[in-house]
């Protein structure tokens, strides 16, 4: 299989000289990680959620070249597809541009994890199953309180590359309460500046203020077959893992049931 196969063209693209308040509303009203940016069918590189929280107000008048990024990754959609997924989780990287060599190097669509989810779904929807959350979870997690500021988790988010945490009660107490995640500042229209300042008019924000409840959790005995429903469902990265009393005991993310659907198809990743 090639990397044409899973290609998606639903992401819309920007241009240099887009605002990049423009680019903001799409990655908010869209749900979406990152936009590709192009022009005359060429690929210039990325917005990512990041740079859309940079935004300081509705008025800016910053350009999406402002604060465009070179994409790590580039793919060919003439590219082995199980060869891009074990780069795509070897960089961390799950929403990958795609270019064709043999249109000069045009941009093609994007690669993205998610696709792969979908593809497990179809193959496997018979037997509705990839495998025990338990056997692919990571149970060392990285997690926040409602009592915590806005800023600090941002500084976090920026410090470990995740997009988002589980949010239990207290320290003491592991039940998990909600999460949040970079969507979440975006739509509250949280903004870099704000953020990366602890002088800033939000310093005192807390994360209650801002997170999703209640939080979609699976259990340690839950198939991944449901935990990839779940995420293609709901548009979510990853889905808090907890025990008979909902404390937190481990998180799984689309890396993980990725894992999963190659080792089910027999493919060394």
């Amino acid at each position: 299989m090639r990397v044409r196969s899973l290609l998606t063209s639903r992401y819309p693209t920007v241009s240099r000289n887009d605002l990049l308040t423009h680019a903001r509303s799409l990655m908010r009203d869209l749900g979406l990680r990152v936009l590709p940016v192009v022009e005359e069918g060429r690929l210039l590189g990325i917005l990512t959620r990041e740079s859309a929280l940079a935004i300081t107000s509705t008025r800016s008048n910053t350009l999406v070249r402002d604060v465009m990024e070179t994409p790590r990754l580039v793919f060919s959609s003439e590219e082995d597809l199980w060869t891009a997924l074990r780069v795509m989780l070897e960089f961390d990287e799950w929403y990958v541009p795609v270019t064709s060599v043999s249109a000069g190097n045009r941009y093609e669509g994007v690669l993205e994890i998610d696709a792969f989810l979908r593809s497990a779904l179809a193959e496997f929807s018979e037997s509705r199953s990839l495998g025990l959350v338990r056997n692919f979870m990571s149970r060392n997690v990285e997690y926040v309180t409602p009592d915590e500021t806005i800023v600090r988790l941002w500084r976090r988010m920026l410090k470990t590359r995740y997009a988002g945490f589980p949010v239990v009660r207290s320290t003491r107490d592991m039940e998990v309460v909600g999460i949040i995640t970079q969507h979440d500042l975006l739509k509250k229209g949280y903004t870099r500046i704000e953020l990366e300042s602890e002088a800033g008019p939000r310093k005192s924000v807390k994360v209650r203020e801002a997170m999703t409840t209640p939080a979609i959790t699976v259990e340690e005995d839950s198939d991944l077959y449901q935990v990839a429903e779940i995420m293609v469902r709901n548009n979510i990265g990853r889905v808090p893992v907890v025990d008979d009393g909902r404390s937190l005991v481990g998180i799984v993310d689309r890396s993980d049931v990725c894992r999963a659907y190659a080792l089910a198809r027999g493919v060394k990743l």
